[in-house]
């Protein structure tokens, strides 16, 4: 009687037993995972971002066999009722083959643009995945935002030897990380050729940003980054393309003696403590 009423409770037991560990709370055998630095972008601008593929399993793994692509970035605008596709890469945006040894996390960082184009303004859903034993393996979406920005100065430059082309350059003020930034956005007409968006530092909009096409394609671009120093850019611009060439810190004329006696307080302060000791010493004696 003891024995039946024991195999009976232990019976009764493993379905429990079974389900202290759910099919959906096990270890997928491949975990991915990524991040953006910021969570919206001038339009044109780079869009960096951090990947990871981890194989969650005790043997060696394989991606990207033959024509299948490693990894794909899925991005689609979020206002679109049928979540309609943006094209990509067909190679997808990791190396391939790539082999992942038992447990081995790989950590990649990539630039979004060049797996999707992401040039109009807009609300984008991102998703990052892999496919490793015809299982797709993918992160949540993420939500990121290309804006065109606060126009605050413009220019066109035109080409002798391309006399069709125009080459109009803006630049756009946002705000990145709590900070007014400035940011030079490059597109030609008629044929919509582009270069990436450029931050061109820290912005203070005291002063109008000076914005100076040379005949000679040099692009030289004055703006205040703090009440203390202005930014000197200077790009080369040719038809088909275009340089940063150099970046350099100026300090304001108008602040600079406010600025080297602020270096001094310290040694002002300590005079002026020695002189009142001295004063004191005096009126004791």
């Amino acid at each position: 009687m003891k024995r039946r009423v024991f195999w009976v409770l232990l019976l009764g037991l493993l379905p429990s037993l079974g389900a202290q560990v759910p099919d959906e709370q096990r270890l997928a055998p491949v975990s991915v995972g990524f991040s953006f630095p910021s969570v919206s972008y001038v339009m044109g601008e780079e869009i960096p971002v951090r990947v990871l593929v981890r194989n969650n399993t005790p043997r060696e793994l394989v991606l990207g066999r033959g024509d299948a692509p490693s990894a794909l970035f899925t991005v689609s605008r979020v206002n679109d009722a049928r979540r309609a596709i943006l094209p990509r890469e067909p190679g997808g945006c990791l190396p391939r083959p790539l082999r992942l040894k038992p447990g081995e996390e790989r950590v990649f960082d990539l630039e979004l643009g060049k797996s999707t184009g992401l040039l109009e303004q807009g609300k984008y859903f991102v998703t990052f995945g892999v496919v490793a034993n015809g299982v797709r393996h993918e992160t949540n979406p993420k939500v990121i935002e290309v804006v065109p920005g606060f126009i605050v100065a413009e220019g066109v430059q035109f080409f002798k030897k391309d006399p069709n082309r125009q080459r109009h350059l803006r630049l756009v003020r946002w705000s990145r990380d709590h900070v007014d930034r400035l940011f030079l956005r490059v597109i030609d007409s008629p044929d919509g050729q582009y270069f990436p968006t450029v931050m061109l530092g820290a912005y203070l909009p005291l002063v109008k940003p000076r914005l100076n096409i040379a005949a000679n394609g040099e692009i030289t671009i004055l703006h205040r980054a703090t009440p203390d120093y202005y930014v000197r850019n200077v790009f080369w611009s040719l038809p088909r393309e275009f340089v940063r060439r150099s970046t350099q810190d100026l300090l304001d004329p108008a602040t600079a003696d406010t600025a080297r006696l602020k270096g001094m307080q310290k040694d002002l302060d300590e005079v002026i403590q020695k002189n009142e000791r001295l004063k004191e010493a005096v009126r004791l004696r």
